[in-house]
């Protein structure tokens, strides 16, 4: 038989909306596009880096080697708390 159950805790991806450039803004699939809350994190890509800065939780910015890198870390945030 085919298991078709879905996991109770499942990654949410980040949305990437491409604002020009190398750059990027990284949204909450899970808020309407309404809601200023969806907007995560802003990614530029520079110089071989790409530089995440954080605009939801704690502020600040990361240095990662590769884009890759940097949505790992922004789907560990967008992921839910056990409970």
């Amino acid at each position: 038989m085919l298991d078709t159950s879905i996991p109770a805790v499942q990654a949410r991806r980040p949305e990437l909306q491409w604002v020009g450039s190398g750059a990027w803004v990284a949204c909450d699939p899970s808020l309407a596009a309404t809601d200023p809350h969806r907007v995560v994190a802003y990614l530029e890509c520079k110089d071989d880096r790409v530089y995440l800065l954080w605009v939801t939780g704690a502020a600040g910015v990361c240095e990662f080697g590769s884009i890759g890198e940097a949505i790992e870390q922004i789907t560990a945030r967008l992921a839910p708390l056990s409970r």
